[in-house]
């Protein structure tokens, strides 16, 4: 190899070295590029999916003020704002207890349940602690032929057969609907249900427009659920 030769050998090699460098350093920052161009979709993935929504603040008690300040300016709301009645139910603890139960949120929205919440009956028997055993005496007349249900009735529901009260229920026709309502029946047996049913407060709001519109209404039912009975408790004693 003549001397020339083995002085352009080496000028070579360094350009060839510094060309593979090059196209290496160019792949690799484009990788780089591509998985910071990746993290940063991801990351925008990642707080689109942990938005808070509406319907999880709710669920929180007292964190969606803007519901709740939804609730206590609605006309209806704001019409039940000085009915005592309202405000002794809104106050009243079987009421508070039976606020966060689904059956009795649901109840309170139920034409029927409405219609014979105002039933005296009810109430007297709700009074006396019987309301379940007459809600089960007139299951059994009902999926049985009266006299056999009649004639196969121990003492206790012979009893309760003869009642004033359970006669009347039983011809009522809000009362026989209910007697195939889950929610209905179970909460007969509920002690905060029949203290609440003994009382006078719910029963006269039962025919109150501005109150059956209110439990009808989603934000208010959920504002139930979600255990803000206490914080509507509080704004009608400031209101008042």
């Amino acid at each position: 190899m003549s001397m020339t030769s083995r002085r352009l050998r080496f000028p070579v090699l360094i350009g060839g070295g510094v060309i593979a460098a090059g196209v290496l350093l160019y792949f690799a920052n484009g990788y780089i590029s591509s998985q910071k161009t990746q993290g940063a979709i991801g990351q925008r993935d990642v707080y689109r999916d942990g938005e808070v929504k509406a319907a999880d603040v709710a669920a929180t008690p007292g964190a969606a003020p803007v519901a709740m300040t939804a609730i206590l300016q609605s006309k209806e709301f704001q019409s039940l704002a000085k009915n005592q009645a309202f405000n002794s139910l809104i106050s009243n603890q079987a009421f508070l207890e039976l606020a966060r139960n689904g059956s009795f949120v649901g109840l309170l929205a139920d034409p029927h349940f409405a219609a014979l919440a105002q039933n005296k009956a009810l109430q007297e028997l709700a009074k006396n602690g019987a309301l379940s055993r007459a809600v089960a005496l007139a299951q059994a007349n009902l999926n049985q032929q009266y006299a056999r249900a009649k004639s196969e009735q121990s003492s206790a529901a012979q009893a309760m057969s003869q009642d004033a009260n359970f006669q009347a229920l039983a011809k009522n026709e809000a009362f026989n609907a209910l007697l195939s309502n889950g929610s209905f029946t179970a909460l007969a047996k509920n002690g905060a249900f029949n203290t609440l049913m003994s009382a006078g407060a719910l029963q006269s709001l039962m025919s109150n427009a501005a109150f059956n519109s209110l439990v009808r209404q989603s934000s208010f039912q959920n504002a139930l659920l979600n255990g803000s009975a206490n914080n509507l408790s509080t704004a009608l004693n400031r209101t008042n």
